[in-house]
């Protein structure tokens, strides 16, 4: 059974999902992963792609620790609709069946569709036209874009951990290790402190208050609830990044 790694966060609630949007060539939102090979085990695409550009990685800084870096390992249903991307024919399908005006693929319109996308990179740019290779070559590797969550049947917590290594001189690591916990985790949605957090903020929204005293108001509110948040769920992520997920998360609740 082919499973995925995606990095970044070592969980996955519903309620914090990102809507696709279309971008060209990428798309953003979505949940991102590579390939897990278990034959493998500490081997990812998406971290050697990283360990030749570590200054994308590192300015996350994730708990005040760049070099431990959150993760999860992800299962799809049997039943998940994923388009499998492999060749110009499969390319030219998508553009003629989900067009855009720029000549692409409209990528919400197959997130209707499919549960997600998955691009064989090489398998695609492999006797290609080179316009089409130049189009493909921002994806860098070969990636899933899953639209919807309820295709995961379950999901793992992980952590990649990084050798320490002065990143200020050096331009690249040498040594990482995936730590893949045993536990299946069902993705869920938020819990019932964020759902209330969530509907007592919007209910501010209705009041008289005036724009700059609701703004530090809410900033304020925002920021204990996250760090109050991590501290309960022993979260990974910093506080900052739980806020801008719940800031994001609100905006499109309103």
């Amino acid at each position: 059974m082919t499973t995925y790694l995606s990095v970044g966060t070592n969980k996955i609630l519903k309620e914090l999902e990102q809507p696709i949007k279309n971008g060209n060539p990428k798309p953003t939102g979505g949940l991102w992963a590579t390939i897990h090979d278990e034959t493998y085990p500490n081997y990812n695409p998406w971290i050697e792609f990283l360990s030749t550009k570590p200054y994308i990685l590192f300015y996350k800084n994730f708990k005040g620790n760049p070099f431990s870096i959150p993760a999860v390992l992800i299962t799809l249903k049997d039943s998940a609709k994923i388009f499998h991307l492999n060749n110009i024919n499969q390319l030219e399908f998508l553009k003629k069946h989900y067009p855009t005006s720029d000549d692409w693929i409209d990528f919400e319109s197959l997130s209707h569709d499919y549960d997600g996308l998955y691009i064989d990179l090489f398998a695609a740019c492999k006797d290609t036209p080179i316009e089409i290779k130049r189009q493909l070559a921002p994806f860098a590797i070969s990636s899933l874009i899953l639209f919807n969550l309820n295709s995961i049947k379950y999901y793992q917590e992980a952590v990649v951990d990084i050798e320490p290594y002065d990143f200020e001189f050096e331009t690249e690591f040498s040594f990482y290790e995936i730590k893949i916990d045993d536990t299946l985790h069902e993705v869920s949605d938020i819990d019932d402190i964020t759902k209330s957090f969530l509907t007592n903020l919007k209910s501010q929204l209705n009041t008289s208050i005036d724009e700059r005293t609701f703004a530090i108001t809410y900033d304020k509110a925002l920021t204990e609830f996250a760090i109050e948040f991590c501290k309960k769920k022993e979260c990974i992520e910093s506080p900052e990044t739980i806020k801008n997920l719940l800031v994001r998360n609100i905006t499109r609740s309103i």
